[in-house]
């Protein structure tokens, strides 16, 4: 059975900011609404198998990569929590400071 999926609101604002910039980069939705499809997928693959995620440094949180991003989510038996979707080309102090 899959996990209800929840959201926090800095991984939603992190959505926004991704697709808002594709949007404006390729002057164009039809980009956005790919990547946003591949989240989704991948999000659905997680709700039904939450343990595929790779562990990060906190044991409370995996991610997912998708794409070039990182998905941070945590979970328990009854919800995916969604923590933040970050590009795995930023800056490694970043990223490690993210996972912790």
């Amino acid at each position: 059975m899959a996990l209800k999926v929840t959201w926090t609101k800095n991984s939603l604002s992190h959505l926004e900011d991704i697709l808002l910039y594709w949007d404006n980069r390729n002057g164009s939705k039809t980009y956005s609404h790919k990547l946003y499809n591949h989240f989704q997928r991948g999000i659905d693959l997680l709700s039904r198998y939450p343990e595929t995620g790779r562990l990060t440094n906190n044991v409370q949180i995996r991610k997912k990569t998708i794409k070039d991003y990182f998905l941070y989510y945590s979970f328990n038996e009854i919800e995916l929590t969604i923590l933040g979707i970050v590009d795995m080309r930023r800056n490694p102090k970043f990223l490690r400071n993210f996972e912790e």
